[in-house]
């Protein structure tokens, strides 16, 4: 495997305190994980305060709410990777072992380079857009603070976020640290994600490659007498992909349920601000968080959907690939049943729902219904 193998995973999670090297994913730095957490908790609270002051202003209520909710399920999913850790560890590292040993095959190895190009081409959009909500945070209020300084001669302090902070921004010696908390707080929630999402990604690739490698070995022509020992093979190569699958189901459980049911809100709010008219430090953080939760939320219904797709495409592998006429019934009967197995496809399930493309289409339906309500309400009269 090149470098870049498992590269946007392997730093992400080391960012946010983990071991990617040891099995079961240790904790290696909690001090540091727990300040990450803190720095989120810290702005979470204060920004509903901030938000429940002013019912009325929907704008500033639907600002902070946005960024409440990726602040409180980048948390919740860190609290749910750690306590999963050993699963999460045992998987990658039996994936690992699998790619290794298939790749001594020229074919099979060409199919997992391809498969985690794909996953690189998710994993670093996903980043980037990430990266770019912290530098927007960072960099915005230093630009609009300079430019009133070219202004007015005074240069006037923001954050990267409107919260009641128990510290005074407005104080000169209280500015500097209210903003570097604050962008500590936006990069805490983005590494976090990424950590999270970026291993999601991979994960869903690694186990797709496993229904690959199976079509391979099903366009493989053995000798008469070995055709057992092939189908012998190709079931338990089946029944080691559903197995993975099942697992990655598992363990994303909880953080896609979580996801899934804040995702709509999550929308709708950050697009109830571009709706809006004005200019202020926060609009540029506002845009790339607005695109960074776009490729979040499609990243997985993407990677649930090709999961899907790739299972059920096993059964017309096998169709497609046995000598039907010369089989013996006992043997054909056999196949059928792998058939019949494939046809009932590998999925993401988030309890309530499974993940794919329609998921995604409902989430954009129901945040632009939502969209819409507030829409209506800032229009009502007061």
């Amino acid at each position: 495997m090149d470098s870049s193998y498992f590269a946007v995973q392997r730093r992400a999670l080391e960012i946010v305190g983990f071991d990617p090297g040891t099995p079961h994913l240790k904790l290696k730095h909690p001090i540091w994980a727990g300040i990450l957490v803190l720095s989120l908790v810290s702005h979470n609270w204060p920004m509903v305060v901030y938000a429940l002051q002013d019912l009325s202003d929907l704008t500033r209520l639907t600002d902070n709410f946005a960024v409440f909710m990726q602040g409180s399920l980048s948390t919740f999913k860190f609290v749910a990777i750690a306590a999963k850790r050993k699963r999460i560890g045992s998987l990658i590292h039996r994936l690992h072992e699998l790619n290794q040993k298939a790749s001594a095959t020229p074919s099979q190895r060409k199919k997992i380079e391809k498969e985690n190009q794909l996953d690189r081409y998710v994993s670093r959009s996903f980043r980037n857009a990430a990266y770019g909500v912290i530098c927007a945070s960072g960099i915005a209020p230093i630009l609009l603070g300079l430019w009133g300084y070219i202004r007015t001669g005074e240069f006037m302090p923001t954050t990267p976020m409107d919260f009641n902070f128990w510290l005074d921004e407005r104080n000169p010696k209280f500015f500097w640290p209210i903003y570097l908390w604050g962008v500590l707080g936006v990069a805490a929630a983005a590494w976090l994600a990424i950590a999270t999402d970026t291993l999601f990604s991979w994960l869903i690739h690694n186990v797709v490659v496993q229904f690959q490698l199976l079509e391979l070995q099903l366009e493989k022509r053995d000798p008469p007498n070995q055709e057992d020992f092939h189908l012998v093979e190709c079931i338990h190569q089946h029944r080691l992909a559903l197995e993975l699958a099942k697992e990655l189901s598992s363990i994303f459980a909880e953080i896609v349920f979580v996801k899934y049911m804040l995702s709509y809100l999550q929308l709708c709010m950050l697009a109830f601000r571009f709706s809006q008219s004005g200019w202020s430090a926060q609009v540029p953080f506002r845009a790339t968080f607005l695109l960074a939760s776009i490729i979040q939320l499609s990243s997985y219904c993407y990677g649930g959907e090709y999961l899907k797709q790739q299972s059920l495409g096993i059964a017309q592998a096998v169709y497609d690939n046995c000598n039907w006429p010369e089989m013996p019934p006992k043997k054909r009967r056999l196949w059928q049943l792998m058939i019949m197995r494939a046809q009932k496809p590998a999925r993401i399930f988030g309890y309530m729902f499974v993940v794919d493309l329609p998921l995604l289409l409902w989430v954009i339906k129901t945040a632009g219904s939502f969209l819409a309500l507030l829409r209506t309400f800032e229009r009502s009269p007061t």
